[in-house]
């Protein structure tokens, strides 16, 4: 494996394929499925989490049985103010799952999952009080989700 910008050998290609399909798998498991030992894949891991290759580790959670039917995406135009100001709002609302700056019509995009179509007009009544304008998209079904980011062969 190489710094920044590197590529990827078939081991290290081998293991994120097999990190993303399954998170919790066991060193010795991991290193049983893609033939290295316990340490030697215990190591080619830590270099990919030291290279910010490997981001980190966690659950997939269905969001609509946790009281969050509606998921959305609002477009929101920075009206003159830092984005400094929404990324702060952002972190600390809760229901705000992402916020990406944007090319195009709008300097950021946010995603977010909320109990219903009120709660989502509460959160962007406070994004107008903070002097952005938004353009929002309802999410009515998901056909493709959570697809893996596999290294290319």
């Amino acid at each position: 494996m190489k710094s920044s910008g590197q590529t990827l050998d078939a081991l290290d290609q081998s293991i994120l394929q097999e990190l993303q399909q399954d998170s919790r798998l066991s060193m010795r498991e991991l290193g049983r499925r893609v033939g290295l030992s316990a340490p030697a894949v215990t190591e080619r891991v830590r270099r990919l989490e030291e290279a910010r290759i490997v981001l980190g580790y966690g659950v997939r959670v269905s969001s609509k049985p946790l009281g969050r039917s509606i998921t959305a995406f609002i477009g929101v135009k920075d009206s003159g103010r830092n984005d400094p100001a929404l990324v702060r709002w952002a972190r600390e609302r809760d229901g705000v799952l992402e916020c990406h700056s944007v090319t195009g019509d709008n300097s950021c995009m946010l995603k977010v999952a909320l109990p219903d179509v009120a709660a989502l007009e509460t959160l962007l009544g406070e994004l107008i009080d903070l002097g952005f304008t938004c353009d929002t998209s309802i999410v009515l079904s998901t056909p493709l989700e959570g697809k893996l980011l596999l290294p290319p062969a």
